[in-house]
């Protein structure tokens, strides 16, 4: 039976999440890019790696990617070769481990470069809650198929399901898969827990959030968990997903909120979270404008309208105000300018920005730390031919 009883959530429930801080390991290097060759930079604009890789990738766990002579290896944060460059492709480092291909086929490589095991499968991206989807091409009369394999390059679950995504990271939620015209939610052994079918349309799966399946059963809605029992029992007439807790359900005529226990909770009136915590602040919003929200449920700042508004990084925030792009701090000031055609978040104390036909970098103190030769201007040759008749 679900319980009636209506409760009211705090805003430390609410706004729960992990505040991000801004690390920044002296070593940390940053790709620059001249003609086209890739080098990097490190905090200070200092070149370290002169540009000279036709293509590198992005740093993920002290190592990036580098094409060199056509063939595939990795750099550290010092830029020097820690995996020969050797293989065909890779992936990034992701979990401790990365996946690159030979003339065989795929392995799986720790951090040094040590093969941990050749997968018998095509891989498709890289690890993600410890397993890596991989996939069966079709061969002798059986369909494309999909599985996944463990950090030591291991088959767990064999290539069964003609579609199938990343595990969730959160453990009370199922995989998403398709199997014979059902969508399939399974366990990491790939155990199968809940089958629906899709019906003549094919209809879209719903995720799992929070521990919780949105299912109908008859003319009613309801939640299952992911043993596959009803968690809140089908009793509502239309059910949303799952956020941050809470859920939107059509209780007779009337539209209540309720939580993962099924108990009808009463939202805070006034700005609603868009997300979880980051650096301290959680994005807000309330007819149309934005805000922040610090940790006691107060605005920063008064909320505003913004061309766009992304998440804090390093205390600050990327803006974009009449079609330029600024950052903000933590008290709404404009502590860097709206000045740029194109932004990324700061990274590692550093954002690359767009300016003067060039790319660049700033940090925090909005100050050029690194810019990039601009092209040379466009030549153009007057037209020669004939001369018009006089």
């Amino acid at each position: 039976m679900v319980m009636k009883a209506l409760k009211y959530l705090s805003w430390s429930g609410i706004l729960a999440g992990v505040a991000l801080a801004c690390t920044m390991p002296a070593n940390y290097l940053y790709p620059i890019r001249q003609g086209n060759l890739t080098g990097f930079i490190n905090r200070d604009g200092k070149v370290v790696v002169t540009p000279k890789y036709k293509t590198v990738g992005e740093f993920s766990e002290g190592r990036v990617g580098f094409y060199e002579n056509r063939k595939f290896g990795y750099l550290d944060h010092t830029g020097k070769v820690v995996i020969e460059a050797k293989y065909e492709s890779g992936e990034e480092f992701a979990e401790g481990r990365a996946v690159v291909r030979d003339e065989q086929g795929y392995l799986v490589l720790d951090a040094d470069g040590r093969v941990v095991n050749r997968i018998p499968y095509r891989t498709m991206g890289r690890y993600h809650a410890g397993l890596m989807p991989v996939q069966r091409p079709r061969s002798e009369g059986k369909p494309t198929a999909y599985g996944y394999v463990n950090r030591d390059g291991k088959v767990v679950i064999e290539p069964l399901f003609t579609g199938a995504g990343e595990f969730p990271d959160d453990p009370r939620n199922l995989a998403i898969g398709s199997l014979n015209h059902d969508w399939c939610y399974f366990d990491r052994t790939g155990k199968i827990i809940i089958r629906i079918p899709m019906g003549p349309n094919l209809d879209r799966s719903r995720p799992f959030k929070d521990g919780r399946l949105a299912m109908k059963e008859g003319f009613n809605f309801g939640y299952k968990d992911a043993t596959g029992n009803w968690a809140i029992p089908p009793k509502y007439n239309e059910a949303s997903d799952f956020d941050n807790g809470l859920a939107n359900v059509q209780d007779g005529t009337k539209w209540i909120t309720i939580d993962t226990k099924g108990i009808e909770v009463a939202r805070r009136k006034g700005p609603q979270p868009l997300g979880p915590a980051i650096d301290g602040l959680t994005k807000v919003t309330e007819n149309g404008l934005l805000g922040w929200m610090d940790a006691k449920g107060e605005l920063a700042f008064p909320m505003r309208r913004y061309d766009e508004a992304f998440d804090y990084s390093c205390g600050l925030v990327r803006i974009k105000l009449d079609g330029r792009f600024g950052y903000m701090d933590q008290k709404g000031q404009l502590k860097i300018p709206n000045q740029y055609e194109m932004a990324s978040d700061f990274k590692e104390g550093l954002a690359s920005v767009y300016f003067e036909r060039s790319f660049g970098y700033i940090n925090t103190n909005g100050s050029i730390v690194w810019k990039a030769e601009p092209p040379p201007p466009l030549q153009l040759r007057p037209l020669t031919g004939p001369k018009p008749p006089q």
